[in-house]
């Protein structure tokens, strides 16, 4: 398979609030705008601190409500088969009944780690589609993410190699009333 190919079915989740495997949620604002909220309670995707390296396909800007939102951008070296850090996981398929995407190993890479950058309130940062980062960030965070264009080419996340992929996290897990009341957990507190 192809490691750059076009999303095949490109469907937006259709939920207005959303839990995303990063330890996100996810709420959509209209006009190409979400709020993103990190709490440290959220269920994660099993692998993630093995697997929160990840790109999109549209370039954004992120700017900070609250908390201190840690940014920190990769870059990815393909090498030959079986000799890489980490797998490419493309998430290239049909949404699945659980909200996510159908994923698959693509190639084999090594990551490249830059500095950390770090946003506070009212700050913000801009990235580039297709740009490897991850969001380390700890505690409550708030963000409202602007999304700038979008591309063509599907997104990726990079997992630890000898680490299962968790290709069935659970979307759907928390009810709406449930997220929502994170959200304002978040934004009620004194971060």
């Amino acid at each position: 398979m192809n490691a750059i190919s076009t999303v095949k079915d490109f469907t937006p989740t259709k939920e207005v609030i959303s839990l995303h495997g990063l330890g996100f949620i996810q709420l959509v604002l209209g006009g190409g705008q979400r709020m993103h909220v990190w709490h440290p309670d959220l269920p994660r995707r099993g692998c993630f601190e093995h697997s929160a390296v990840h790109n999109h396909r549209f370039a954004f800007r992120s700017r900070v409500l609250k908390g201190i939102q840690v940014n920190q951008r990769c870059d990815l070296e393909v090498v030959k088969p079986g000799t890489g850090t980490h797998l490419l996981i493309s998430h290239n398929g049909p949404r699945s009944d659980k909200g996510g995407r159908e994923s698959y190993p693509v190639a084999d890479v090594n990551i490249i780690m830059r500095e950390i950058e770090q946003y506070g309130p009212g700050q913000e940062y801009y990235m580039p589609a297709l740009e490897y980062h991850h969001t380390p960030c700890k505690g409550i965070v708030v963000t409202i993410m602007q999304k700038m264009g979008e591309g063509t080419i599907h997104a990726c996340s990079v997992c630890r190699r000898g680490v299962d992929f968790h290709y069935d996290f659970d979307r759907h897990q928390l009810s709406p009333e449930q997220l929502f009341a994170y959200v304002i957990d978040a934004l009620s507190s004194e971060t």
